[in-house]
């Protein structure tokens, strides 16, 4: 897959800007006792072989559960760990696949139509509560509680940088980018539904953009929960370079499928 690597790196620097982190030979194991439904906070981060799959999973379990969490990993090396997903069920995982596309600016500017109703501007303390709220709106972010105490973190990262969007002085999209040495990911782009299907996301995408040119970022990445986001996006010169196809193991609570649809 073309530059993969890059994007599996950002990953990792992503998740140690909200989580506490060991590593181990398989990989590196993530947790944030202080949100522990956080599920990206909290996973054993996996792509080396494994070469001991029970004992390997013995490990992870009394790893997460010391630390009063639900034993939880992300697999991507499957095609080499296929002897490890065989033995999830027996120490207690249940498991769900994915193919996720990936998907990267292309360095081209829509020619979008200038709006004088849109104002675009970074998020700063005087209208926090204002981009807060519009995550918030998202089901599919998560608990509200939760989306809460992971905005005022990221917030406060100097790897983090929020954008909101108005449309006729309402906040009513935001937008995140994560950074890295040379590369940026969108993060957590939301419109209140009232305001949807009006294009919004692209003008916002399209500023995260410019601003990436300026910082001199070599890579923009944008990673869509679905096929639906993924054409969203490419509108907006995100393209696909490829899948990641990865598992996510976990003993108790709800599947990430699940609550995609129960939003």
């Amino acid at each position: 897959m073309h530059k993969i690597e890059h994007i599996m790196q950002l990953d990792i620097d992503y998740i140690k800007s909200f989580s506490e982190m060991e590593t181990c030979h398989e990989g590196v194991l993530f947790y944030n006792k202080e949100m522990p439904t956080y599920y990206d906070a909290n996973h054993a981060h996996i792509w080396k072989k494994i070469s001991e799959p029970d004992m390997f999973l013995k490990k992870i379990k009394n790893f997460y559960q010391s630390k009063s969490l639900i034993p939880r990993l992300y697999l991507y090396n499957v095609e080499e760990n296929q002897s490890c997903i065989e033995v999830l069920e027996n120490h207690g995982f249940q498991y769900e696949s994915f193919n996720d596309d990936v998907q990267c600016w292309n360095g081209e500017y829509l020619q979008l139509p200038h709006n004088p109703t849109i104002q675009i501007e970074r998020v700063t303390d005087a209208n926090m509560e204002e981009a807060l709220a519009v995550e918030m709106s998202i089901s599919t972010f998560g608990e509200p509680a939760l989306i809460k105490k992971a905005f005022e973190e990221t917030y406060h990262s100097p790897h983090f940088t929020y954008y909101l969007l108005r449309l006729d002085g309402t906040a009513c999209c935001t937008a995140n980018i994560f950074v890295s040495g040379n590369q940026g990911r969108v993060e957590s782009v939301a419109t209140l539904e009232s305001h949807r299907g009006r294009g919004l996301i692209g003008y916002i995408l399209q500023h995260i953009q410019q601003e990436s040119v300026k910082q001199g970022l070599e890579y923009l990445w944008i990673l869509p929960i679905n096929e639906q986001v993924a054409k969203v996006y490419d509108k907006a010169n995100f393209k696909s370079v490829g899948k990641v196809e990865s598992i996510h193991a976990f003993t108790e609570g709800k599947s990430i499928k699940q609550i995609r649809q129960d939003s």
